[in-house]
């Protein structure tokens, strides 16, 4: 069988002067060395030529071919669509590494056609469904803000706090103190108040301020109840004051974006600045517009807190969101689910555990060397909200199930579901016992693994439906998938069993999917779901499936693979 390897390019500036001296007059000649639009310095070229009426750049950098050519309007252009601040098109083309030509040809193609849509009209509304990026280009360098709004926040109060270089914006001070705590472990030293406005038609670049009493204008003519409750603010005479602006693109998507009022240099000494403020006016009779007038403005670079969730593939996120769910063993398997469904949007954790970190538990553990000797479920839920502030709640019960039920049998009573994943007959007995009264209705999820990581199971039991049905009176399977020659490790009770990081990220996976099956009602039945290994990794461990599970289940595939069928009936 013959491979073709692409032949390495090692000079493609030639190829592409010949390319471009084929399209005759409309070819302008090549960039000097010395133009500012060579951005890459040492290696870059560029090539100008005419087309729809403007003149364009095609820029490559020293990478080149194995980097992708940009395409720049020359000179000053009026702001179009798809067109960054600096003239740059914003373009998908390919990259072809085993032919420049290729690569700047499909370049140009798709900036001509870019800039004859845009001649159309057909993309206008890109400056609406884009707002942020746009708004970003010509925002201040030294200074930025972040902001947690819920969707739909609208006109309303808000929360501040920050510095000279970042500003954080909050729906309230509740979630500003929720936020700061979780990230950082304590409450923000100053928090004052601010807003978010709701524009009911998102500006384009040409409209967006650049001083207060622009900014007072947009706000008139594009909100109902925004110059209220900007003057509300403004009579108060706050020296810097961020403000937040919403809108909804014609698409719906929506977007949030900030300004930073501050005196002017000259007006920061607190001593003089209302005076000059309220100058020709009344001591507090200034109007608010005329307030607004007398601040700087700079436009802020925007970033939100929560925007990890709007890459969450999960139509219910909101939904989510507002699960509870209880984590009972926080161990190697417990701690990689838990990381695993508030990374997918759970919103609210219990986590109960009662032993601390050893250093036999750090190569599979989702904590480390750092937190050897440490509460499991305290300093994981420590970890998780500092990895994820944005999150509703984390608690750490650092005791055992029994315990924690015994002083207080309705700890449980508000959740949505309970995760088990405790490695203990004894404490998967007590609770499926406490979850079996019709009081404590509540579906639970048990996930477990058996010796050497051979195969991995996750039950998802409604209520009424008995864990302990799967089990003899001393904690044995009725069934297990397979069987080892392998002797476990030589330890008091030998309940442990040797496997990696790898082999425990199939059953952190089956796990987590199960539970998140549930909470976004896919899964609604009781259900037992098994990972099988492959056949190299069985015979790793010296195993083999069991005559039960194959009468049962059938033969597993030899790549390994799941595995599904009905939890064993009381």
């Amino acid at each position: 069988m013959t491979v073709h390897v692409p032949p390495v390019v090692t000079e493609p500036h030639d190829a592409i002067d010949a390319w471009f001296r084929g399209l005759g007059r409309h070819y302008l000649g090549r960039v000097r060395p010395d133009d500012p639009i060579l951005r890459g310095g040492a290696g870059s070229a560029g090539w100008r030529l005419r087309t729809l009426g403007l003149e364009i750049v095609l820029v490559v950098d020293r990478l080149f071919p194995y980097s992708k050519p940009t395409v720049h309007l020359a000179g000053e252009t009026e702001r179009m669509p798809h067109v960054e601040r600096d003239g740059k098109l914003c373009l998908r083309n390919p990259e072809v590494p085993s032919d420049p030509v290729m690569a700047v040809a499909s370049a140009l193609g798709e900036a001509r056609q870019l800039l004859r849509d845009v001649a159309a009209g057909g993309e206008r509304d890109d400056f609406e469904e884009d707002f942020g990026l746009y708004w970003a280009q010509d925002a201040a360098a030294d200074h930025a803000a972040a902001l947690l709004l819920p969707p739909g926040h609208g006109t309303a109060p808000a929360a501040w706090t920050g510095n000279r270089k970042m500003t954080y914006v909050f729906a309230s001070g509740g979630e500003a103190r929720r936020w700061w705590r979780h990230r950082n472990g304590v409450d923000p030293v100053h928090l004052r108040r601010t807003a978010a406005i709701e524009l009911n038609a998102l500006p384009r670049p040409d409209r967006y301020p650049e001083s207060g009493a622009e900014l007072w204008s947009l706000i008139e003519e594009r909100s109902a109840e925004g110059c209220g409750i900007l003057g509300e603010l403004l009579r108060q005479m706050p020296k810097v004051l961020p403000l937040v602006l919403t809108g909804a693109a014609p698409s719906g998507r929506r977007h949030a974006v900030a300004v930073l009022l501050s005196h002017p240099p000259d007006l920061k000494r607190s001593t003089v600045h209302r005076k000059v403020m309220e100058r020709d006016y009344p001591r507090g009779e200034v109007p608010a517009s005329v307030l607004c007038s007398r601040y700087d403005l700079r436009r802020l670079r925007c970033e939100a807190l929560n925007a990890a969730n709007t890459r969450l593939p999960y139509a219910e996120r909101d939904v989510l969101a507002g699960k509870r769910v209880g984590i009972i063993g926080c161990g190697a398997l417990g701690s990689g689910v838990a990381r695993l469904i508030v990374k997918s949007g759970v919103g609210h954790l219990v986590l109960v555990d009662p032993e601390t970190l050893g250093w036999e538990n750090i190569r599979r553990h989702q904590l480390g060397a750092g937190d050897v000797h440490r509460l499991k479920a305290t300093t994981l839920a420590q970890a998780l909200v500092r990895e994820n502030p944005d999150i509703g709640s984390i608690k750490a019960f650092d005791t055992t199930l029994q315990a924690f039920l015994s002083s207080d049998p309705t700890a449980l009573a508000d959740l949505d579901l309970v995760i088990a994943c405790t490695g203990s007959w004894a404490a998967n007995a007590f609770l499926d016992h406490h979850l079996l009264s019709p009081r404590n209705g509540i579906p639970a999820v048990y996930g477990w693994m058996e010796a050497h990581a051979l195969a991995s199971h996750a039950a998802l039991l409604m209520p009424g439906t008995s864990f302990a049905a799967g089990y003899d009176a001393a904690g044995n399977a009725r069934m297990v998938a397979s069987e080892s020659r392998k002797p476990r490790p030589v330890e008091c009770g030998a309940l442990t069993s040797p496997f990696g990081a790898i082999d425990l990220a199939q059953a952190e996976a089956l796990t987590s999917r199960l539970v998140l099956d549930f909470l976004r009602g896919k899964q609604t039945e009781s259900a037992w779901r098994s990972w099988l290994v492959d056949a190299s990794a069985l015979a790793d461990a010296e195993g083999s499936w069991t005559p039960m599970w194959l009468a049962t289940r059938g033969t597993p595939d030899p790549l390994g693979g799941m595995a599904t069928g009905p939890w064993w009936q009381a």
